[in-house]
């Protein structure tokens, strides 16, 4: 294959595991000409400002760099100016990033596009675009001089050296409104949007309601906030009246689902994130109450809902509460549209779009969103697959579903779905697994190698006779816009309403927190951020995280200690590679399995430096990192260019607390394989380089491991391996999360089709309560509460020779146990309930918990 011309491309010898870098993976393709970052990519600041690469992504021959950093320079003040001035309007910016000679050919174009895709009337959106923008502009000014304002004027949000006023000097008033009375104060007759939230209303950068409501205040929209409303009555939904535009939906941070029940389906005991930590303030599947509730309070009022749970649950996927596949919660919530993943320009692109009078059901091309639609023939049309691709068609919701049983006589409707409860059977093997249920990791796979701003193409999903359609995620967002999100005027506070209530604990613990970057290149299969921030790294400035400190170190409660300063894996601060940016997060490949692949660039340096000048804060005596590592990255002393020694003593030294998370998750290399996690040599390293770096500082440190059981793969065999080595090393963790199949992720892919999506493997799961039980049990063993347990599964597993009293066994000798709560017949509803069992045939009728059975009753 010849180079093509213009100079080498990044990575060229990654070309067989990294794709293809021809020519015309770099060319634009037609129809994109909105923006720029159209095809989801962003280039990496640090090679533009030193002009390794062009803006586009093009390498630059060494003898051009010092020109080409110049005008990458100009660039990058030009797009800063854009996007500013744009205020994220899609019209605006396209006639700002053309230039005034090619804009208005490039509008005409666009607008010609909106029109065949049937979201506006391509004969006055002009006009309704221009309104749009000065209506915008008007509402900024008016609640900028207003005296219930915005502390921090529109026009100097976003210089460099504004800093927030210490949260001594918020009132009520600097809350975005949640009652009539505010609304009255602020001089509102009627909000834009009113966001419905399952979360208590903190206005922190870390609560994702409190961003977007923001944002949205940022664009020029009135934003009401009604914050866990009583679900059980519709006139509670009309607190703040009906908004001009629409309704947002969220459930909150989690999962409500997640939130309200433990990984045995037990009530939990408290909600951090409700008003004094007090639970039942939001109905379990949230998202779905919410909008049911304002559908019977407003009728066809437009409703778009995000957050986790949606963006979770925006495909069919599995249920663990309910043990079975459930339809995409657009349909059951009977939503207008659904935002996934982050959602700041996608919600203002929605929100400027009806505000210049397009109806909801007619947006049909905005990245990063999903509807449902009868009609799927646009889908088909040459300027939608110009735009997003040619569609892919993922299996319909009803091959996903057991077959139905056919009607007994006298009986009532049969419920096939019913009769395939996954965790009332343990599958021992591929040829018990049903036909449906291996389906289901078909469908995942079709899914989840779309969810890619760069590659990713609109996915398709039939549900009877609707079809779910997901456009490709949301481009990816520049450090510059990150910045704006995390610099507008957040009080970082509770609202004041719930001062008497006890406050919300989840505040608590990441008030003096710093979310410094977006994403993650691990893979882990049990967690969601692949699905819902993405592989690719985006990275804040360091000028915005201390802004932030500073504001920080203002907060009546700072005593000088900031808890976290990361993400979602604190390390990976600043990485970058180009593949990722101009290609996509390679399908094959994963970007630190079995090492960090050599495309990945490591900014160590960046981040080191970073962390210094956070430390310098005035005010501040220490700052955290609390979010976890990926301890695997700092080992590899190719990949960290000699500085990953230099980064393990800078954490020892000023950013650890005595002990640091780390997540080795497993000892087995086949479970650690279903988890896309690193071997456990690779932990003991880190480990021997932490405990030795902690010495050269002068302080004695110890590592937080976390393990995870019951994950799919891990056989009891191997979870008794696991407990052995807990004993060798004389360890008692107490870190140990039971596996949860939340929606959408790998792992609950295999947990339910009991195979691998990726590899179409059989993988053995405990899918039980009986063995989830048992495997964490076993890595608990030294509580004595697990003993009879513990006893129990060693002997059904053949190893009575670790019961006794010699220096390997794991328990003494004693009685065997297993809770009225394991029974396999129980059903799989929430919580532990009745059994279904007749008393008289109940073998564990009369039994207390981890009890022997009662006589006489």
């Amino acid at each position: 294959m010849s180079k093509p011309e213009g100079g080498h491309r990044l990575h060229e010898k990654l070309q067989p595991a990294a794709g293809d870098h021809s020519e015309d993976s770099y060319r634009k393709r037609p129809g994109e000409i909105l923006d720029r970052f159209e095809r989801g990519g962003h280039a990496d600041k640090v090679d533009l400002l030193t002009g390794k690469i062009t803006p586009d992504g093009h390498a630059v021959p060494q003898a051009e760099r010092v020109k080409q950093a110049e005008l990458n320079r100009e660039w990058l003040n030009e797009e800063r100016r854009r996007l500013q001035a744009s205020k994220g309007e899609p019209v605006a910016y396209a006639q700002n990033a053309m230039g005034e000679a090619h804009a208005p050919d490039a509008l005409d174009r666009y607008l010609k596009t909106q029109g065949k895709f049937g979201s506006a009337n391509e004969n006055d959106l002009k006009a309704k675009a221009a309104a749009a923008q000065e209506y915008a502009a008007k509402l900024a000014s008016e609640y900028y001089q207003a005296e219930g304002g915005s502390l921090v004027a529109g026009a100097t949000a976003e210089t460099s050296d504004s800093r927030l006023p210490t949260p001594d000097s918020f009132t009520r008033s600097d809350f975005l409104p949640t009652s009539q009375a505010d609304m009255e104060a602020r001089g509102w007759a009627q909000c834009d949007f009113v966001l419905v939230s399952g979360d208590a209303y903190v206005d922190h950068p870390s609560f994702a309601n409190a961003v977007i409501s923001r944002v949205l205040e940022w664009a020029g929209f009135k934003v009401g906030i009604l914050a866990q409303p009583d679900y059980t009555d519709p006139q509670a939904f009309k607190a703040l009246g009906t908004p001009r535009l629409g309704f947002l939906v969220s459930a909150g941070n989690l999962d409500s689902n997640l939130n309200a029940y433990t990984a045995h389906k037990l009530p939990r005991s408290d909600d951090p994130y409700s008003p004094g930590g007090k639970p039942g303030k939001r109905p379990v599947r949230a998202t779905i109450v919410y909008c049911n509730m304002l559908r019977r309070a407003f009728g066809k009022v437009p409703i778009i809902v995000g957050g986790i749970e949606a963006s979770q649950r925006r495909f069919s996927h599995y249920d663990y509460w309910d043990d079975k596949v459930r339809r995409s919660v657009l349909l059951d919530s009977n939503a207008d549209m659904l935002v996934f993943g982050m959602g700041e320009t996608q919600i203002v692109e929605l929100a400027h779009r009806l505000n210049r009078g397009e109806p909801i059901r007619e947006i049909t091309d905005v990245r990063g969103t999903a509807y449902v639609k009868k009609d799927a023939a646009f889908l088909d049309t040459p300027e939608f697959a110009e735009r997003f691709g040619k569609p892919k068609f993922t299996l319909d919701h009803e091959n996903l579903l057991a077959p139905k049983e056919p009607r007994p006589k006298g009986r009532g409707p049969a419920e096939g779905g019913n009769l395939d409860r996954v965790q009332e059977h343990q599958v021992v093997s591929p040829g018990t697994v049903p036909q449906h249920r291996k389906n289901y990791a078909v469908a995942f796979k079709t899914i989840f190698d779309q969810q890619d701003p760069v590659r990713g193409r609109p996915l398709v999903q039939r549900t009877g006779k609707l079809h779910v359609v997901q456009l490709p995620p949301a481009r990816l967002q520049s450090e510059e816009e990150l910045d704006r999100w995390y610099d507008l005027p957040y009080t970082r506070l509770p609202h004041p309403d719930y001062k008497a209530q006890g406050g919300v604990p989840a505040w608590l613990t990441t008030q003096h927190s710093i979310i410094t970057h977006r994403g993650c290149m691990g893979s882990c299969t049990f967690c969601a951020i692949w699905m819902h921030q993405g592989r690719t790294i985006q990275s804040r400035s360091a000028d915005s995280i201390v802004k932030e400190a500073e504001s920080i170190t203002g907060m009546p409660s700072f005593k000088g200690y900031i808890s976290d300063v990361g993400g979602p894996t604190a390390n990976m601060y600043g990485n970058y590679c180009s593949v990722q940016q101009t290609l996509g997060a390679c399908k094959d490949r994963d970007c630190l399995l079995p090492d960090p692949c050599p495309a990945l660039r490591q900014h160590i340096d960046t981040q080191l430096d970073m962390l210094k000048r956070v430390r310098a804060v005035p005010g501040v005596k220490k700052a955290f990192i609390a979010s976890g590592i990926r301890h695997d990255m700092l080992i590899d002393d190719n990949n960290t260019k000699g500085l990953g020694d230099s980064y393990i003593e800078n954490l020892a030294a000023h950013h650890t607390s005595g002990h640091l998370k780390v997540a080795p998750e497993h000892l087995s290399d086949d479970v650690l394989m279903r988890m896309r996690k690193p071997g456990l040599h690779k932990y003991e390293e880190f480990k021997t380089r932490f405990i030795e770096a902690s010495k050269r500082v002068g302080k004695e440190q110890y590592l937080v491991a976390y393990f995870v059981s019951s994950h799919p793969g891990c056989t009891m065999d191997e979870q008794i391996r696991l407990a052995e080595y807990f004993k060798k090393n004389n360890w008692s963790p107490e870190q140990v999360q039971d596996f949860i199949p939340t929606p959408m992720t790998p792992a609950t892919a295999m947990f339910y089709s009991g195979h691998d999506p990726e590899t179409g493997d059989f993988v053995y799961t405990p899918t039980t309560m009986r063995e989830k039980r048992r495997q964490r049990a076993l890595m608990q063993f030294k509580r004595p509460e697990f003993h009879g347990r513990v006893r129990k599964a060693l002997r059904e597993a053949g190893r009575t020779d670790l019961i006794g009293s010699h220096k390997d066994a794991l328990v003494t000798p004693g009685i065997e146990q297993d809770w009225e709560d394991d029974n396999p017949a129980r059903p799989a509803g929430i919580g532990s309930g009745p059994s279904t069992l007749k008393k008289r045939n109940n073998p564990y009728r009369g039994r207390k918990p981890g009890g022997r059975r009662r006589r006489g009753k």
